[in-house]
């Protein structure tokens, strides 16, 4: 077992070694490699503690530092500190053993080059054995939690016993951290470097995920999932077609930024979920359920109004229909829905029918839907499906 200083040639192994060590760990997919990329040329980011870890010549580990900040409650005077990470060991070489050897090694450099005081977030069962404890009992307060709660992911050590001098303070983490989620665009063609893995929501992970977790839906071909700002990209491909958007009531995207924008607004809401294909993980459409006061059409408290999209190059298949057959059942198993209500152009007749194939029946009632962005002009057909009653 070696450890060295990374050099250029290694930045894309470590990458993609940081890439498979936090794959859907805290999120669907990670950002820890891209942060990794940008963070190299950021003048926080300390290239003399910037190791890698070998075993049979091949890098297995990697950690880095950077400089960070903590302001001082009683004059907001910036305090010097330091912080670590992402530290990624290779999937299969942890629990040996490998990441405390490698932190410990970098802990010991750190502190021969006077680094006095780190802060990082992270599972204290492991760290403690780095001598990481609490940040709150050195009185450093987490950047985004009330001053008095206890925040058991956020650590810290002085590595230089009296640097710290018994301030109390919050901790500022470097802005570099946060590059993935302020370039979202940038970050998905970055990530079109690396081998295709498919992107998971999971219940252990961070709470924002986790939550979601609870809404996924798969079915034989599809898996039905929450939007995320990666999709961007992918949803542009395919909203810019004009010959979607107009046949379900919207102008067709005009670049994947307006994309981006209608993930983080129209699509984050209740009821909205990406189509994704299990062979490919590709985004190919969308569907959901608007309840009574989104709704196009005027409906009761306990209705709701289904929708839905796919790509022009998978129509014909079923896809549609069987994505929304998890929807249906969604709608009246988990939400409680008593009817639900449809509606299409009278010359798209392949809407029709996809309703039509999944129970619903046609009120024979035209309707014009002024919340439309195209269409609102033209009249609608109603389709009407009502909760099966059980005998």
């Amino acid at each position: 077992m070696k450890i060295r200083l990374e050099q250029p040639h290694d930045w894309h192994e470590v990458e993609n070694l940081t890439r498979e060590a936090f794959w859907n760990i805290y999120r669907p997919g990670c950002t820890e490699h891209y942060v990794l990329n940008q963070y190299r040329s950021n003048p926080d980011f300390i290239p003399e503690l910037d190791f890698v870890m070998e075993e049979d010549g091949k890098i297995i580990g990697h950690i880095c530092f950077s400089k960070a900040e903590i302001a001082l409650n009683q004059n907001k005077i910036k305090f010097k500190s330091w912080t670590f990470g992402p530290i990624s060991i290779h999937p299969d070489y942890k629990r040996k053993g490998y990441g405390l050897k490698l932190l410990n090694y970098a802990l010991g450099k750190a502190r021969e080059m006077g680094v006095g005081l780190l802060c990082m977030e992270g599972n204290i069962d492991f760290y403690k054995h780095a001598g990481f404890d609490l940040a709150s009992k050195l009185n450093i307060h987490y950047h985004d939690m009330p001053h008095e709660e206890v925040v058991p992911f956020f650590l810290a050590q002085e590595l230089l016993p009296g640097f710290w001098k018994g301030h109390e303070g919050t901790y500022c983490p470097p802005k570099g951290y946060f590059v993935a989620d302020e370039n979202p665009i940038a970050f998905e063609a970055y990530e079109k470097r690396f081998p295709r893995k498919i992107k998971s929501f999971n219940e252990w992970q961070l709470p924002p995920f986790a939550e979601k977790a609870k809404l996924v839906m798969q079915s034989k071909r599809l898996t039905l999932r929450p939007w995320m700002d990666s999709d961007a990209g992918m949803l542009y491909k395919y909203a810019s077609d004009p010959e979607v958007g107009p046949r379900a009531g919207w102008p067709p995207h005009k670049s994947a930024e307006e994309s981006l924008e209608i993930i983080r607004t129209l699509f984050s809401g209740e009821g909205m979920w990406a189509v994704e294909l299990n062979e490919t993980g590709e985004v190919i459409g969308c569907v959901g359920y608007l309840p009574a006061t989104a709704s196009n059409l005027e409906i009761e408290e306990n209705h709701a109004e289904v929708g839905y999209w796919i790509a022009r190059p998978y129509w014909g298949m079923g896809i549609c229909t069987e994505a929304m057959q998890k929807v249906v059942d969604y709608c009246f198993n988990k939400k409680g829905f008593t009817v639900l209500w449809g509606d299409y152009f009278p010359d798209n007749p392949a809407s029709g029918r996809v309703m039509e194939k999944i129970g619903f029946h046609d009120t024979g009632e035209l309707n014009y839907c002024s919340r439309l962005q195209v269409g609102s002009d033209r009249p609608v057909k109603i389709m009407k499906l009502e909760l099966p009653t059980t005998h």
